[in-house]
């Protein structure tokens, strides 16, 4: 046996577990995408079976795309949330891990106390937020704004100031359980958990910085803006293309923290609505399902081509 044929036999079982793993849930979700797959129905009992019998062709393609109404509200949200907490982590990610990568006492456990709120479970991060901190009674926000309002109004009291405060309005907590509000709470305790993860990759990059350029930089009379915008973000190109993609992969398929939070109430993404169609309708969840493969496929592809310039250099 040749040096070359035996390491390929020794990989070919992973690689036939691999493709197994990937290509039957895959096969199936096409295959259920193409027929009737009604969990429950009374007056068509052969549908709650998957057979070719119910063959349905692109119906339920059809169906997800002109006649379900929440379709397209799910991927235009799914993309504003991906989006919205890609650029929140990027930029505090690069703006803390330049701070942190300084020596001053303390900074280790400072970097543990950074990290930490990554391996916080996501159903625990989105309780956590929803009652303890942005809910408008009982949580952080509603005792600010409250503190704040008996503030204004201790100030109105005052015989050259009271005037002035006299014009100020009450404050009132914002719900963030409510429809139009509810996104916004999901994408601020998404990238509260995710940007330690831009932190580490970022402070990681950043002890390989050359430090003989930003010296010469710094003879030339470069200012530290200068010097960030011209020799840190272009040594950061390729760990910003890793956050954003590894980000992506994740972000896209959300589900615990809108549940926790609304309930799909107004705020739902593409595995929300899959998650609700699967109750019942498992063709309509499974054509919804590659809709979602496409869509990652779609941002993978326009990822790289952004960002693939500084990962091939």
């Amino acid at each position: 046996m040749s040096k070359r044929t035996l390491p390929k036999l020794l990989q070919t079982p992973a690689v036939i577990l691999l493709l197994i793993w990937m290509l039957v849930p895959l096969s199936m979700t096409l295959y259920f995408s193409f027929i009737r797959y009604v969990l429950n129905n009374l007056r068509k009992p052969e549908w709650t079976t998957p057979s070719l019998s119910n063959w349905r062709g692109f119906g339920n393609y059809e169906f997800v795309l002109y006649k379900a109404k929440d379709f397209w509200f799910a991927v235009q949200n799914s993309l504003f949330i991906v989006g919205s907490i890609l650029i929140i982590t990027v930029v505090l990610g690069l703006a803390i891990a330049v701070l942190v990568n300084r020596t001053f006492p303390g900074r280790g456990i400072v970097r543990v106390l950074l990290i930490s709120p990554f391996f916080v479970m996501p159903a625990v991060n989105a309780v956590l937020w929803i009652n303890m901190i942005l809910d408008p009674v009982l949580g952080l926000q509603g005792l600010a704004v409250n503190g704040i309002n008996e503030l204004i109004a201790g100030m109105r009291d005052f015989p050259v100031l009271g005037g002035f405060f006299s014009l100020w309005p009450e404050f009132e907590p914002i719900s963030f359980r409510a429809t139009q509000t509810s996104a916004y709470a999901v994408i601020i305790m998404v990238a509260w958990q995710w940007t330690p993860f831009a932190v580490l990759i970022f402070m990681t990059s950043l002890q390989s910085e050359d430090q003989q350029q930003k010296e010469a930089a710094i003879l030339d009379g470069a200012g530290a803006w200068s010097q960030f915008i011209n020799l840190t973000v272009p040594h950061l190109a390729r760990p910003i293309a890793i956050v954003v993609m590894i980000q992506s992969i994740f972000h896209l398929s959300l589900y615990a923290e809108i549940e926790i939070v609304s309930r799909g109430n107004g705020n739902k993404n593409l595995p929300y609505l899959i998650g609700e169609f699967s109750t019942n309708n498992i063709g309509a969840a499974s054509a919804t399902g590659i809709f979602a493969v496409i869509l990652a496929n779609i941002v993978a592809i326009f990822l790289l081509r952004m960002i693939g310039k500084s990962l091939m250099d």
